[in-house]
């Protein structure tokens, strides 16, 4: 590993970490308040939740699920770009903010390159469409960079294990953050709330995105569940 490099990015982190914390408070003050208000929301439809054409795979090497626009999405749709995948749910008051805020230095640190930040909450019961879609306001993401996908909790726990190698179920979720390239191939996993990893994280999409050809078989990894 590139030691200057990662120590740069380290540096990065560290500041960013600062100038987003006051932030991230806000958005959780904000959250609390919504989860507690959860039970009076009309009824939601769900629509979203219906199973897509590929759950009936033995097992599934691509996915779809539906972002907070309503509109559903295909992982392969994203063919081109890197992605950092993270699980979460929005009625969490704590981790899975803390999470994203870090989600959210990603998203800004590549702005206007091709990398996409993919959220998938491990609630979808709650966590519908429109409900994403004030969560993602509440953290300023972006629409077309940082995407909010939800669906069904069964498949999605298939989404978890057979693509991306993690153990998931209802309000539980794996705390790395997973980074694909552009052709959907797991290339590596990172705690996000560990420094150095984080800094590893950045170092590895930078690599990612300079690339021009799939690599090697041995170098994607293959995903195994936790």
């Amino acid at each position: 590993m590139n030691r200057k490099g990662l120590m740069v990015s380290l540096v990065a982190l560290v500041a960013s970490s600062a100038v987003f914390a006051a932030a991230a408070l806000k958005v959780m003050r904000d959250n609390q308040s919504a989860a507690i208000g959860q039970g009076s929301e009309a009824v939601v439809d769900l629509e979203y939740q219906k199973l897509p054409a590929d759950s009936e795979a033995d097992w599934l090497t691509d996915f779809t699920l539906t972002e907070r626009n309503g509109k559903t999405v295909r992982f392969s749709d994203l063919a081109g770009k890197v992605r950092v995948v993270s699980f979460f749910f929005s009625s969490c008051p704590a981790n899975c903010l803390q999470q994203n805020m870090k989600v959210r230095e990603i998203e800004r640190a590549y702005a206007g390159k091709n990398v996409v930040c993919v959220s998938i909450t491990c609630d979808p019961d709650i966590d519908s469409p429109e409900r994403l879609n004030e969560y993602s306001v509440k953290l300023e993401a972006t629409k077309d960079q940082w995407l909010f996908l939800t669906g069904k909790l069964i498949y999605i726990r298939r989404v978890a294990s057979e693509v991306f190698g993690v153990a998931l179920d209802k309000q539980t979720h794996t705390e790395r953050l997973i980074v694909c390239d552009k052709w959907g191939n797991v290339r590596g996993t990172f705690l996000w709330n560990k420094l150095d990893e984080m800094a590893q994280l950045r170092l590895m999409v930078d690599k990612l995105i300079d690339e021009t050809e799939p690599p090697p078989v041995d170098e994607a990894k293959t995903p195994k569940s936790e």
